[in-house]
């Protein structure tokens, strides 16, 4: 069997190839950064996604694409996520077609389903009335174009995914608790799920390899939802970080986060430190019901929170 793995110099994608090779399986990954593509192991092509003839000349056949490449921010231009995120998943989708490659697995995002509002065992199927930012508006924009292909394609929303070769999730905690505390809105409980990558990859691998009906979408967790305050402890106990909390009025939380966001749009500074969806995420309720993949994939973690922040602790320590 052989695989392309589409943004595989992320942290998601360069775990994948890993997996895929102790599966076995050839692999031919595609990455934007070329120095952490040398290191994988396997042959791989450097360019950009949302160019069409660079894709078209990268491909070449195969039996399924892994498409984990995306613009993954909370901030950003629309045109930039549109782009990086639709744009470049409909290029992947015509040279699946043009080299017959007959079955994709779709990295998306739970992002999709954030309203503001606690949530509690979101199922596939929600939607909100609005999407948060432009991140979650065009990861589900690429959804809708993967699911009107004539490909045999597979969706997975992984949830806060942390684990070796992270670059987004916890060196953005280990940041702020070095500059100063990590914020908590008063008077609010927040439950939340994280998953360690170990279980996305092997998630990725049963959506390929288990038989299923067309556009499938699964939700994926480490099915053990925890207070975010017990995360960050927990996160920074690892990466042995002394972490001080702060409690603060959610709407003093939200309102500076709109102001930062204000001053941001003007083109004052970059992404605001703290960004409305931010706050939200750190003060407000959401876990998925993963019973779908359960059922379906036989979908299990194979790693618990615990396990995976030490698997994760030990891979730090050994490339600082």
């Amino acid at each position: 069997m052989k695989a392309i793995v589409t943004g595989a110099t992320g942290g998601l994608g360069h775990n994948l190839v890993t997996y895929l090779l102790e599966k076995n399986i050839e692999v031919l990954a595609f990455g934007r950064n070329e120095a952490i593509a040398k290191r994988l192991g396997v042959p791989y092509r450097c360019f950009d996604l949302s160019d069409e003839k660079a894709t078209l000349e990268a491909f070449e056949s195969a039996d399924l694409l892994f498409h984990c490449a995306a613009l993954s921010s909370p901030w950003g231009a629309y045109d930039d996520f549109y782009k990086a995120n639709v744009k470049a998943t409909q290029n992947v989708l015509t040279a699946m077609q043009h080299y017959k490659i007959p079955q994709l697995i779709h990295v998306s995002t739970p992002s999709i389903y954030f309203n503001f509002t606690p949530q509690l065992q979101v199922k596939e199927d929600f939607l909100p009335q609005k999407f948060v930012n432009h991140y979650a508006q065009t990861k589900y924009e690429a959804e809708q174009l993967v699911i009107k292909s004539d490909i045999h394609a597979v969706i997975i929303r992984p949830r806060g995914i942390f684990g070796e070769y992270d670059t987004v999730l916890v060196p953005r905690l280990e940041k702020v608790a070095r500059e100063g505390a990590l914020p908590l809105a008063k008077n609010r409980e927040c439950l939340v799920d994280v998953t360690y990558v170990g279980n996305v990859v092997h998630a990725l691998y049963l959506a390929a390899t288990t038989p299923l009906q067309d556009n499938e979408i699964f939700n994926i967790t480490n099915d053990e939802p925890l207070p975010i305050k017990q995360v960050f402890e927990m996160v920074m106990e690892t990466i042995e970080v002394k972490v001080h909390f702060k409690s603060l009025p959610y709407p003093l939380l939200m309102g500076v986060a709109t102001l930062l966001e204000f001053v941001a749009k003007l083109k004052i500074g970059g992404e605001p430190k703290i960004t409305r969806y931010g706050v939200g995420v750190i003060t407000t309720s959401q876990t998925l019901d993963i019973s779908h993949a359960k059922q379906l994939l036989g979908y299990t973690p194979l790693y618990t929170i615990e396990e995976g922040l030490s698997r994760y602790g030990r891979w730090k320590h050994k490339n600082i």
